[in-house]
């Protein structure tokens, strides 16, 4: 089965770096096969036998522990699961540009309590329209002189890990994935 995994906080400002060849090489010793990174950020397409994400996801945090000493959160994906939520297109009409970005959030776990959607921040940069299993889908408006970072409004709202994408970063992932 193929699987992508999305790493938080490696290769960021300097911070939890990691060589590509080594989080390749990292997966293999896994045992996980056709293993394919994906940018410096900690995208990895692979392909393993096991049917759990739980235990797919606990293996890779607990082997990038032991080689980076230090808690990297991964946020596991099927590649169908992926490919599914990209033929649907949440984001419809909405493109991004020079105004609006769109991003996919990956949820470590369900939020315990439920979010209303849509749901905005209080200044209305942020706009979560929508929420397929894990998945957060959102466009931020760009506000002169702010950057456009949802992350902790996220994190607070739900109250678990997330790691966010671009939209069309994981377009292009998941079309590398089907090759």
């Amino acid at each position: 089965m193929r699987y992508i995994a999305f790493l938080r906080g490696i290769n960021v400002g300097g911070h939890n770096k990691i060589k590509m060849e080594d989080l390749t090489n990292l997966f293999i010793s896994l045992g996980y096969k056709n293993v394919k990174t994906i940018i410096q950020s900690g995208n990895v397409i692979f392909e393993a036998s096991d049917k759990s994400v739980k235990s797919i996801t606990l293996k890779i945090e607990n082997k990038l522990y032991e080689y980076m000493k230090s808690e990297i959160r991964v946020f596991v994906r099927t590649y169908i699961e992926l490919l599914n939520i990209i033929q649907q297109n949440p984001f419809g009409k909405i493109k991004a540009d020079n105004k609006i970005k769109t991003y996919v959030f990956f949820l470590y776990e369900e939020p315990e309590g439920k979010s209303k959607l849509p749901l905005n921040s209080p200044n209305k940069e942020v706009s979560v329209f929508q929420k397929i299993n894990l998945n957060l889908f959102m466009y931020v408006k760009k506000m002169p002189g702010k950057s456009s970072s949802p992350n902790k409004f996220i994190e607070k709202t739900f109250g678990v890990p997330a790691t966010a994408r671009y939209w069309n970063v994981v377009c292009g992932i998941v079309e590398k994935a089907s090759i």
